[in-house]
């Protein structure tokens, strides 16, 4: 997975002006397409490479970091989903 610079428009910051205005559902759908493709594309890595070191094309240290990398895409994609669905039962939760 590959590291970007981070979006202002979806950090908040708590400056002069106030709070940054939330991000629409659009980008935020958006935003978790791309993790799970990324996350998608990490795996198919890792087997590609598991599957050359078996074959003596890749180096084995090679097909770990690989598959490393995608296991930590996957816990970070879980983590995002477990902080949604607590968002989602907080919210069930209120009384209005």
């Amino acid at each position: 997975m590959k590291i970007m610079a981070p979006n202002p428009s979806l950090i908040s910051s708590q400056g002069a002006q106030g709070p940054a205005a939330p991000a629409s559902g659009q980008e935020f759908d958006s935003l978790l397409g791309q993790m799970v493709n990324e996350v998608k594309k990490l795996q198919q890595d890792g087997d590609q490479k598991i599957t050359g070191s078996l074959l003596g094309k890749e180096e084995l240290h090679d097909a770990m970091v690989s598959l490393e990398k995608a296991n930590l895409g996957l816990k970070l994609l879980l983590q995002v989903r477990n902080k949604m669905i607590e968002a989602y039962q907080e919210l069930s939760r209120m009384q209005f």
